[in-house]
């Protein structure tokens, strides 16, 4: 469960639009909210002068949140290292780590390995990415299916958001034909079908059970899951997406559904770990200290 969340700052239009976004979450779901920005430690005159600018600005914003959202518990600070270590140090699975980008809708030259995407792979937390948003009106939460237990826990952040923002929980679920060369009958085309149709099901009456009043719509896609997760991003609140562990390497890669998301990125997208990839995580952190 979200306690807290910690919001990436370095002045730029993306950081402050992370920033508006992360505020008006907090507003409705009561996390503790914390600013923090990373100045690189270089030891001169130089330096000095950037940690008091940091300081003022990052103080600055905690003041203008506060002003937005009388009574939002806003805390500021500035701490001295490497923007991306600095980060995933305070990421565990009670709090959301947000970020802004610049990218929107697809990728471009710059797409690939951003400084959010790198933090989605290697944290231990859910780690949220803000794009610049359209103006057009968005409502609801959406979360992928994907029938695991790793995906339980975007299915428990995804329904605890869209309760506290009061709005329905999306459950979209893909599946697609096998390809290789398989004789695909009618029969067999339907029976698969209707056998992702049970996952799907299952996983919502698990959710109505889990959290009463819950409006929840769900959504069977014939498709690749990156690809029907992003038909609804365009309208989304906000996009929850599991991602799975890679055992040893998983500081450097995301799952491919995850991945794809953050380059075509068209919604608040919330990156959530699996448990092996918590374990992992963990594991990496623990051996970096010896």
């Amino acid at each position: 469960m979200i306690e807290r969340s910690v919001i990436a700052w370095d002045g730029s239009t993306a950081a402050r639009r992370a920033s508006t976004w992360a505020a008006a979450r907090a507003a409705v779901t009561s996390d503790e909210l914390r600013i923090v920005q990373v100045v690189d430690r270089t030891p001169t005159a130089e330096h000095d002068e950037a940690v008091e600018r940091a300081i003022s600005t990052t103080e600055d914003e905690a003041r203008r949140l506060r002003q937005q959202h009388p009574g939002l518990n806003v805390r500021a600070d500035v701490l001295i290292g490497e923007p991306f270590a600095e980060l995933q140090a305070l990421s565990d699975q009670d709090c959301l780590l947000i970020l802004g980008t610049d990218e929107h809708g697809a990728p471009t030259r710059t797409s690939g390995w951003s400084l959010g995407t790198r933090l989605a792979a290697a944290s231990p937390g859910p780690v949220a990415v803000v794009p610049e948003l359209s103006e057009a009106e968005r409502h609801g939460v959406v979360v992928g299916v994907d029938g695991t237990v790793n995906g339980g826990l975007a299915l428990d952040l995804a329904a605890r958001e869209a309760i506290a923002r009061q709005e329905p929980l999306h459950l979209v679920h893909a599946w697609q034909l096998p390809t290789g060369g398989y004789s695909l009958t009618p029969s067999y085309i339907a029976w698969l079908r209707d056998a992702h149709a049970d996952t799907l099901a299952q996983t919502a009456a698990q959710l109505a059970h889990d959290f009463p009043g819950l409006s929840l719509q769900q959504h069977l896609t014939e498709d690749s899951p990156a690809a029907a997760l992003h038909a609804f991003a365009a309208s989304a609140t906000a996009v929850v997406v599991g991602t799975r562990g890679h055992g040893p390497i998983r500081r450097f890669l995301l799952g491919s559904t995850s991945h794809t998301l953050l380059l075509y990125i068209d919604a608040p997208t919330i990156v959530v770990p699996g448990e092996s990839s918590v374990a992992a995580a963990l594991v990496n952190a623990a051996s970096d200290l010896l």
